[in-house]
Parts: structure tokens; C-alpha cells; sequence
């Protein structure tokens, strides 16, 4: 190419709506049609500043993975608000940390659950499956199954609840396959819903066989490579984009790779990761003109690969407010443990405030010992414990639904259990 004249190009990049335009990405998001709202350096148009952009940028890109299939490049930029949201996740994510703890202890709140029933629910919603939130929750709490859906539903409750353990394992083709296999135990696959129409992508960049995705989702997983600079959260946010993109098995792929999220942030000693409710473009929530706009920006090449920034980037921001919502919830319920103790006396174990605490929430819900043994990995007798103490205190009264024992508030408690919720919410 012609030699251009070195202070041609240094007088370039000091130019002042140049320098703007650098330190803007540098500190947010910045997508191609953003370019609107700033002056460009004299003589250059939209499309032409853009490229240079990006080709800059380029230079110091960290380039996802390799995959054997690929013929085009796949980068991003760890700006420094990427960084920056990306340490807040990993901090306030950590095993042991106080968010943590927090869960550890009130795992089986109503007012937590709700989280991971959240999460289910966004997801079923990409599955094209139509279910209510009350529904997934009457399937959280024990209630009877009905249909093919409500057998997955229940499955992956299971599934998630054996996270810890599956946590041990290598990420492996066999570990993902289980999760999917897991999954369809007991199902009819034939008669789930399948997921609606995902985004178009460039055929350079989609995977040709499950295996291959596999394979991909595989080399993401591993944190002993070169590139420290691209850590546990974006590795997470990546694997979540296959699953989210390409059928990598027959049905239930978004499940899958939740799932495969939750082992892989309890593995890297981020468990808090695993409670939060994830979206996807274009269902639901995340169905948006901005959502849009970014799935537009890192979609197309412009001569120099797909650059992905934006795409992690509006990720981390959404799961740094699903953690805000998950702290705020943490916090109001720790506010409604120390009412219950203050109320029924000191003695309760946690799992049995976990017990109070969900009538405070649905003071006519009808309580199984399995949901609770399941969601404290308890033995039965622990569990079944627990609800015969708080019978004997004469907090609950016992009921029969079928061939199995159901708890309910004692009707003289329910007015009671009722100002403590709304205390604890006001």
C-alpha cells in the first residue's frame, strides 16, 4: 500500500471529534448508528469513520476461540467499562462472599426461588413453550405433573439442584449431553413445543454439526489458556450464546445452556451467578430497540471479522441488574427472618423460618416435605422434621392431597404470618 504521511496520521488521531469518539467506546457501548449523535472530523462520512473505528480497535482485540469451521474472525475489546462490570460480577458473585452466604442460608425462601423459577420461565419462553409462572412454581412446590412440559419443568429442578456435584466434573461432551439427556428423562420429546425463530447468523460463524458446537462450548471452557483477559463471565456470557443461537440438540437448547451456566459459574467459585434470570433477543423482555441495534452491530462484517464488544457488553449490564434485584430481594428477606424470630422465638432452625417465610408470601400454600428436602439437600427425616416441629409449636396443621402429607399455616397464625410479610415489605 502507499506510504501515508506519518503526521497526516497523528494529526488524524488527535483530532478532537476523533478523540471523543475513542474515548466513548472506551468508557460505554457505543453502536454504529450512536455515531448520529456526535461530530465527526471534517471531510469523513458516517460509514468511513466507523471502519477506521473499528479497525483500530482491532488491534489490541481478543479473539474468541478458534473454531476449525470458522472462516472469519470473532473479537472483542475489554473496554474499560467492560472490565469494570466484569470484576463487579466475579466480586459480588463469589463463593463466600456475603451475597453468598446470604443464599446459603436463605436458599429455601420463597422470596429466592423465585429467582431460579424466573430463570426457568425466561428460558421456557425461548423453548416456545407456553407456561405460567404460577404453573412452574405449583411444579417447584411438588405439585402433581400433567404433561410431557410439566415432566422437563420437574427435571430441571432436579438437575439444577445436583449442580454442586455436577460442578465436580470436567466440562466434556459427555457433561453436556447429560444435561440434555437429564432433561428428556420420562419425556415424549415428540411432544414438546419447539423454540420460535432465532436470529440470523452469517454462516461463517454457525457451527456445521452438534459436535462441532460442542467442541466450541468446550475450548470456552477452559481457563488455563493465553488470554487471561478473557475470564470466567465472558466465557460464561459465550457458551450461553451457542446455546441460544444454534440447535445444538434436537429441542431444549436454552435449557441446556443455563444449566451448563450454573455448573460452569459454581465450578469457577461464582455460585451467585447461577441464580440469576438470563434473556435472550428477540424474546420476551429483551425483545427492544437496543437489543436490536447491538445483535445488528456485532452480526455484520465490515471487512474485519464480527466484533462481539457490544454483545458482551449489554450482557454484563443486564446481569449486573439481575444481581441488583437479587440483592435488594436478600436484603428484605433477611429483614423477614429476623421478624420471625422475633415472633416465634429464636429456636427455628433456618429452614424452618424458610417455612414461615413462604406463608408470609402465600399464607393459603399448600407445603411438601420433598421440595423442602430437595431445595436444603437434606435427608427425608430432616426434612419431614422440620415440618412435624413447627406442627407440634402449632405453627402448621396437616392435610392429605392424594398420598401425600401437605402443610398449611394454622388458621389462627394466618393473620399473623400475613402483617409479618407485610412488615418485612412495606
Amino acid at each position: 500500500m502507499p506510504r501515508i504521511a506519518t503526521q497526516d496520521i497523528v494529526d488524524f488521531m488527535n483530532d478532537e471529534c476523533f478523540f471523543k469518539l475513542r474515548t466513548e467506546i472506551d468508557r460505554g457501548m457505543l453502536l454504529f448508528e450512536d455515531l448520529d449523535r456526535f461530530e465527526l472530523p471534517e471531510g469523513y462520512s458516517k460509514e468511513e469513520i466507523w471502519l477506521i473505528l473499528t479497525a483500530i480497535r482491532k488491534q489490541v482485540a481478543i479473539f474468541v476461540p478458534d473454531d476449525p469451521y470458522r472462516t472469519a474472525d470473532c473479537w472483542f475489546i475489554t473496554t474499560s467499562a467492560m472490565a469494570f462490570d466484569s470484576k463487579m460480577l466475579e466480586m459480588r458473585c463469589m463463593a463466600g462472599f456475603p451475597l453468598d452466604e446470604a443464599l446459603v442460608s436463605l436458599k429455601g425462601s420463597p422470596f429466592v426461588t423465585r429467582y431460579i423459577e424466573r430463570t426457568l420461565a425466561r428460558v421456557l419462553e425461548t423453548e416456545g413453550a407456553d407456561v405460567s409462572d404460577e404453573r412452574i412454581h405449583e411444579i417447584f412446590l411438588g405439585g402433581p405433573l400433567q404433561s410431557d412440559l410439566d415432566r422437563v419443568i420437574s427435571n430441571y429442578f432436579e438437575v439444577s439442584s445436583d449442580a454442586d456435584a455436577l460442578a465436580q466434573r470436567e466440562i466434556t461432551h459427555g457433561l453436556i449431553e447429560t444435561l440434555y439427556y437429564r432433561l428428556i428423562e420420562g419425556v415424549n420429546v415428540d411432544a414438546l413445543p419447539r423454540r420460535g425463530e432465532v436470529c440470523p447468523l452469517d454462516p461463517r460463524i454457525a457451527p456445521p454439526t452438534s459436535a462441532a458446537a460442542i467442541d466450541a462450548v468446550c475450548r470456552r471452557a477452559r481457563l488455563d489458556d493465553d488470554e487471561f483477559r478473557f475470564g470466567p463471565v465472558l466465557r460464561i456470557i459465550n457458551v450461553s450464546w451457542f446455546f441460544w443461537n444454534f440447535d445444538v440438540f434436537p429441542c431444549l437448547n436454552s435449557l441446556v445452556g443455563v444449566l451448563l451456566r450454573n455448573v460452569m459459574a459454581i465450578k469457577w467459585g461464582y455460585p451467585v451467578l447461577s441464580w440469576l434470570p438470563v434473556g435472550y433477543y428477540p424474546f420476551g423482555e429483551l425483545d427492544t430497540p437496543l437489543m436490536k441495534a447491538v445483535f445488528d452491530n456485532w452480526s455484520v462484517d465490515d471487512g474485519f471479522g464480527f466484533d462481539f464488544t457490544s454483545y458482551f457488553a449489554i450482557y454484563l449490564k443486564l446481569y449486573l441488574a439481575e444481581l441488583d434485584r437479587l440483592e435488594g430481594s436478600v436484603e428484605q428477606l433477611q429483614g423477614l427472618n429476623d421478624l420471625i424470630g422475633d415472633a416465634f422465638g429464636a429456636d427455628l432452625n433456618h429452614r424452618q423460618r424458610s417455612i414461615l417465610a413462604a406463608l408470609c408470601k402465600e399464607p393459603d400454600a399448600l407445603l411438601r416435605i420433598g421440595p423442602h428436602q430437595r431445595t436444603f439437600r437434606i435427608a427425608y427425616a430432616t426434612a419431614r422434621g422440620d415440618f412435624l416441629e413447627l406442627e407440634r409449636k402449632g405453627y402448621l396443621v396437616r392435610g392429605q392431597q392424594g398420598r401425600a402429607f401437605v402443610y398449611q399455616a394454622c388458621p389462627e397464625l394466618r393473620e399473623r404470618i400475613v402483617s409479618l410479610g407485610e412488615a418485612a415489605f412495606d
